[in-house]
């Protein structure tokens, strides 16, 4: 069972990580990241505000990270990413162990690096599955890549606590015989169900450190995930589904 997680717009350039923590890894499409980055480096701020879709200021930012951008060390991507996930994830406490199931377990995608392992050692960058780069989709340049890396190795199931900007890269691949579940969290608010961001980001980060330090490889164990009052839901769940509320 693989599991996956999106990135985030947030980095660390210099995490706090353990002196046990296992070597970094190079990541399996660096010469595509070196792709894009040789083409991203070729624009000017303005150009990179239109293709990244933000400020001037996050644009100019953006495009030094580029320019100094290199093709080897960095930070094992687990500890790299700074978003609300990675917060609750909690890298920085998980043992070796943890990290080495979840080098086999879980994979990090990227719009720039393409499908990762927890350890690959990353190099600050912005870039985001939706944006298009000289009129190329994303979505098209890595084309399979992120497919693979669920169910290339003959694995059969994955788990989904992505956004669906990035689990939309693997949807289109899936075949009969694979099966993706969707790890869905709910919130009450004015007596209706909501996905509400935060909350669900949260929760994601908290699941995926549920699922490493328990060495879950089973979808049926997942269930069991009680975290800050959300809970399984069966009335809610399917075969591609697990529904979790939090009724507090």
């Amino acid at each position: 069972m693989k599991v996956f997680l999106s990135p985030a717009k947030n980095m660390r350039v210099m995490p706090q990580v353990r002196p046990d923590t296992p070597a970094a890894t190079e990541p399996g499409y660096l010469y595509k990241a070196e792709g894009l980055a040789a083409a991203l480096s070729s624009k000017a701020p303005y150009e990179l505000e239109s293709i990244l879709q933000t400020s001037p200021a996050i644009a100019l930012r953006a495009a030094a990270l580029y320019q100094d951008w290199k093709n080897q060390g960095g930070v094992p991507a687990i500890f790299a990413y700074d978003g609300l996930a990675y917060k609750y994830l909690e890298a920085e406490t998980l043992t070796p162990g943890d990290l080495m199931f979840a080098q086999q377990h879980l994979r990090l995608f990227s719009a720039f690096y393409g499908p990762l392992r927890p350890l690959d050692a990353i190099q600050p960058y912005r870039l985001e599955l939706a944006h298009k780069l000289d009129g190329q989709s994303l979505y098209a340049f890595w084309g399979r890549a992120f497919y693979d890396a669920l169910f290339g190795e003959g694995e059969g199931i994955a788990v989904n606590l992505a956004s669906s900007e990035y689990s939309k890269a693997v949807r289109p691949h899936l075949r009969t015989d694979n099966r993706m579940i969707t790890c869905e969290f709910l919130t009450y608010r004015k007596g209706k169900l909501r996905c509400l961001a935060t909350m669900a980001k949260m929760a994601r980060g908290r699941m995926a450190r549920y699922i490493l330090q328990n060495r879950i490889e089973a979808p049926e164990q997942l269930t069991f995930f009680d975290w800050n009052d959300f809970q399984y839901e069966q009335s809610l769940s399917d075969n591609n589904t697990l529904t979790f509320i939090a009724r507090a």
